[in-house]
Order: structure tokens, then C-alpha cells, then sequence
């Protein structure tokens, strides 16, 4: 059947798209909206009317549908096709939550497939493999950073790490304690970081009494900000761990993006 072109406008489902538009969780959604049109099939229409009915008993009973989450992460499998490249902390942040609720609609219709047939049919195309999942969760935490079990490698350069800073930290504020006590730090003033190391504020008559490496000033020039020379090795070794926690992140990275890429066309359909 022919229709006239602005037989939306008539009919004002232009503006009844839009108000769905507006009530949609995701960029998904809006796109699948955005493709909605007019059908002359009673076959199709019947589907479809009986998928809406079904939601909507859904709505307006006591089950918990998934209701969050729905996000539009197929540039990241895009991404994740290319052999040698990897996903960022946050790419795999929100592919876990993304499968995480592509998992809780499966299992929630299959625990009442009986109730809602027509909305069943709609999962055909899902694709969920429970090992991708796991392995996503064993990596990335509920933060969406890497864990630090992720490797033993990799929970022994933050271990270090971490003992480095208490370390660096118990030493400055030794440092700043006593230069306080003599005069050459104000007491409203504390230990900062410049040039991504922990310093010390001294006041700049008193710069050559401490000895060490001045990264900074204040607009004023009044006070340097000073490493002093005892924790000198300290934070070059803190340097040397970041850069090798960054190697070994991604390492792990890569590997798990390794283990995505053959399921990546399978994910592309579910969406």
C-alpha cells in the first residue's frame, strides 16, 4: 500500500515517536525507533501487538525486568575485530554491564517463557557465551578498572607500588615535620605533588637548606616546591613501577581482547 508522504504528520505519529524517543534508555533504543514504520502485513502487525501487550503486563505486574544498562557498545567490538588492538578499562566496563543485563534478560525470560512467548522470540539472535562473561568479571571490577588479581604479575608491581608510596610518604612527612619545626615550611602548608612526584613546600630563602630538586614554584616565587634528595630513589623506583604496571595492563588487555574476538559477531547480532 502507498502512502502519502507526510502521513506521519497526519496521523501524529511523528509526535508519538518522539515521545517514545524521549522514554528510551539507550541510543539502541532511539535507533530502533528512529526505523519504526508503517506495516500492511497482519501477520507482522498481530506479532507485534501481541510483544506489546506482553511487555506491558510486564510493566504493570510485580517482575523485575533488567532496566539498566542497555549500552551501545558495538564500536567497541568494532574495535575489538583488529587483531593487535585492545579495549581500554572502560570499553570492557561497560561491555560487562552491557552482557551483565543481556545475561538477566535471558535468564528472566526463560524463567517465564511460558508467560511472555512472543517476547521469547525476540531472543533467537542472542548470543551470550557464560565463559566470555566470567572472564570479562575475573579482569575488570565493579569499579570498571583492572583488578588486581588479573595476573600475578600485576598484583606484585601494585603491591610494590603501594609499599613504595607508604615508604615515600612516612619519609616526607618526616621532612616536613622537621622543616616546620625549623622555620623553613609555613604550618598551613602540606606535601603535593608536581611533575607527578610528591614534594615539599619550602619557602625559597630557605631552598638551600634542604637538599634536593626543585620542580616548581609558586606565582608569587615565594615558595619552591622541593624533593628532597632522601626520597630521591624512592620515587624513581615509583616511576618504574607505573611503567611497568602500564606494560603489564596492557598485556592483560590485549590478551582479553584475544579472547573476545571470536565472539564478536555473534555479540554484534544481539544487538
Amino acid at each position: 500500500m502507498i502512502y502519502p508522504d507526510n502521513v506521519e504528520e497526519k496521523l501524529g505519529f511523528d509526535t508519538l515517536r518522539q515521545q517514545l524517543r524521549d522514554h528510551c534508555l539507550s541510543s539502541l533504543g532511539q535507533a530502533y525507533v528512529d526505523k519504526m514504520h508503517f506495516l500492511d502485513h497482519y501477520d507482522k502487525v498481530a506479532r507485534l501487538v501481541n510483544q506489546t501487550d506482553e511487555f506491558r503486563r510486564i510493566l504493570t505486574s510485580e517482575e523485575v525486568f533488567p532496566a539498566s544498562n542497555y549500552l551501545d557498545v558495538r564500536p567497541s567490538l568494532n574495535k575489538a575485530r583488529i587483531e593487535g588492538t585492545f579495549l581500554a578499562e572502560e570499553e570492557w566496563y561497560d561491555l560487562m554491564r552491557s552482557l551483565e543485563t543481556m545475561v538477566r534478560i535471558d535468564r528472566f525470560f526463560k524463567d517465564t517463557e511460558h508467560d511472555y512467548p512472543h517476547l521469547k522470540e525476540l531472543l533467537t539472535d542472542l548470543q551470550i557465551d557464560a565463559g566470555l562473561h566470567t572472564a570479562i568479571k575475573s579482569k575488570i571490577d565493579e569499579e570498571g578498572r583492572l583488578r588486581n588479581n588479573a595476573s600475578p604479575e600485576l598484583m606484585q608491581i601494585r603491591s610494590r607500588a603501594q609499599q613504595a608510596q607508604s615508604q615515600l610518604r612516612k619519609t616526607l612527612d618526616s621532612i616536613l615535620r622537621k622543616s616546620k619545626s625549623q622555620g623553613y615550611t609555613p604550618d598551613e602548608m602540606s606535601l603535593t605533588i608536581r611533575d607527578g612526584r610528591m614534594v615539599n613546600p619550602v619557602q625559597a630563602e630557605h631552598k638551600r637548606r634542604i637538599k634536593g630538586f626543585v620542580h616548581d614554584e609558586s606565582a608569587t616565587g615565594q615558595t619552591v616546591y622541593l624533593e628532597p634528595a632522601e626520597v630521591l630513589d624512592i620515587n624513581n623506583e615509583i616511576r618504574e613501577l607505573e611503567s611497568a604496571e602500564r606494560r603489564e595492563i596492557v598485556r592483560i588487555l590485549t590478551a582479553l581482547t584475544d579472547t573476545l574476538r571470536p565472539h564478536v559477531e555473534g555479540l554484534k547480532a544481539s544487538y
